[in-house]
């Protein structure tokens, strides 16, 4: 939106997200992001550390589910979303509280390595048939049931850690049969 304040930040989960649902039943997460400029003293020549700020997150619906999945506390993270001003009142005093609403989380690969996976879709209510038990591989990777959760993750190698949930397979990439034999790709469900 034109009229709208964009941010990002960089910084560390201060405290373990905070998941709820709302009375009409969306997800909400809210996490605090601490971040500590760094600079350099022109006296000493060395590197100092500024003040500590701390700065309210909100995430929404399927971005509140990943969110309270993935990050815990001490994580370095990366934040997108629109910069929030809201006045309230709390024992008769007005106050505001500024909050980023993200649109977008992930952790800070600058300061780490982390592993992507979808999640996985639920089934379908008008007559469709789920693709396959959760099973202990599969659920994980976010696999619905296709020939690599069937096959398991351990015997799919590298080409199971790229899937994207469409019946195990992603364009260029071969998954593994029950036989251990690749199978053909197949159009996403």
């Amino acid at each position: 939106m034109i009229n709208e304040a964009q941010v990002f930040l960089s910084g560390y989960v201060a405290r373990d997200p905070r998941f709820r649902i709302t009375a009409s039943g969306v997800s909400s997460v809210s996490l605090r992001v601490a971040y500590t400029p760094r600079r350099v003293d022109r006296e000493s020549g060395e590197w100092t550390d500024g003040t500590t700020s701390f700065v309210s997150v909100v995430c929404w619906r399927t971005l509140a589910d990943n969110v309270a999945r993935c990050l815990h506390k001490g994580e370095p993270v990366l934040v997108k979303g629109r910069l929030q001003v809201r006045p309230y009142e709390k024992d008769g005093v007005s106050r505001l509280a500024v909050e980023i609403e993200a649109s977008s989380v992930g952790h800070d690969l600058a300061r780490g390595v982390a592993s992507f996976q979808r999640p996985r879709r639920p089934a379908v209510e008008n007559g469709a048939a789920d693709h396959g038990p959760a099973n202990g591989h599969g659920a994980e990777a976010g696999l619905s049931g296709g020939p690599v959760a069937e096959a398991g993750l351990d015997g799919a190698g590298e080409a199971a850690a790229a899937l994207d949930g469409r019946n195990g397979t992603e364009p260029g990439l071969a998954a593994l049969n029950r036989s251990g034999e690749p199978a053909g790709l197949s159009a996403p469900f």
